[in-house]
């Protein structure tokens, strides 16, 4: 019997040393690719950075929970008696117990309270199956909320629309539905039309906002700005509009205190500006910009 060493195949060595070797690359993603979901992953810790970790944990869970079709989606929770009522929300209640009770030391009474927190807050909204993480990670979702921070007070026919964000009046309406009821943004009905702006934006401008979605209404304060003794004719004159058109918008900015007639000392009819409304106006929106003319200047 031969006592020569048994050869080892060439290729088992090799192998042993590539996966012996620090170097080896263990994803073969495309490197772009990877970074851009190591990048999400960080804006994930970012988005969540209010919860605590209880609710953060909740939260993972509850994404696969809530894509669970065959549970009804609707339910609101007052006590932890009413959990069998809402097959989802025991599911939800059920998996948390398993996977967070021993492993972490939550109590039953911690994850029914975190849940209802999260419920309360709109982290979790069932009917929509997912969670705010989720539509905050949603390029589309994402890109719509930006628009309606740049455009506060658009409403769904406006051509901007089509232009700024690629999608017509049927799945942005869509959207929007999905971001209010997730509490992001707000809907505000002037006249027949609904207008959207962020949540956290006070509803005292949103008329304010909307008039002056009119690009007519700018041009017309700054032509009293010039002159306050200006006449209606004369405003018709300079913007080329019929002076009924004026008497009607005229009449909005008075009915908003934006715009007052009195009398000068010589009995003369004139137009005072609430300037102290529109230095408040811009504090909170940027367009359109009143600073220069509060400020004495011409545009």
């Amino acid at each position: 019997m031969s006592m020569e060493k048994r050869r080892e195949p060439r290729g088992n060595k090799e192998k042993e040393k590539l996966q012996d070797s620090s170097f080896r690359r263990l994803d073969f993603r495309p490197l772009q690719e990877a970074v851009e979901v190591e990048e999400k992953a960080l804006k994930k810790e970012e988005i969540v950075e209010e919860l605590s970790e209880i609710e953060k944990d909740i939260l993972k869970i509850a994404e696969e929970i809530l894509k669970l079709k065959r549970y009804d989606s609707e339910f609101e929770i007052e006590s932890e008696n009413q959990i069998q009522k809402y097959p989802i929300i025991e599911k939800l209640y059920a998996k948390c117990i398993a996977k967070l009770s021993y492993r972490k030391g939550y109590s039953k009474e911690e994850i029914f309270l975190s849940i209802r927190g999260l419920e309360e807050k709109n982290w979790i909204v069932t009917n929509e199956r997912r969670t705010k993480l989720e539509i905050l990670t949603n390029e589309k979702l994402v890109s719509i909320l930006e628009f309606i921070k740049d455009n506060p007070g658009i409403h769904a026919r406006d051509e901007k629309i089509e232009t700024g964000l690629e999608i017509t009046r049927t799945p942005f309406l869509k959207h929007v539905m999905t971001l209010e009821r997730f509490d992001l943004i707000r809907s505000k009905k002037i006249g027949k039309t609904l207008h959207y702006f962020l949540s956290e934006v006070p509803e005292d401008y949103d008329k304010f906002k909307v008039i002056f979605l009119n690009p007519l209404i700018p041009k017309l304060l700054e032509e009293i700005f010039k002159d306050e003794e200006i006449t209606v004719t004369k405003m018709g004159e300079n913007l080329d509009i019929y002076s009924g058109t004026i008497l009607y918008h005229i009449k909005k900015l008075k009915d908003l205190n934006l715009l007052k007639s009195a009398k000068n000392k010589s009995g003369n009819k004139i137009f005072l500006v609430n300037f102290e409304l529109l230095k408040k106006y811009n504090s909170f929106f940027d367009e359109p910009d009143f600073t220069l003319l509060l400020s004495g200047l011409e545009i």
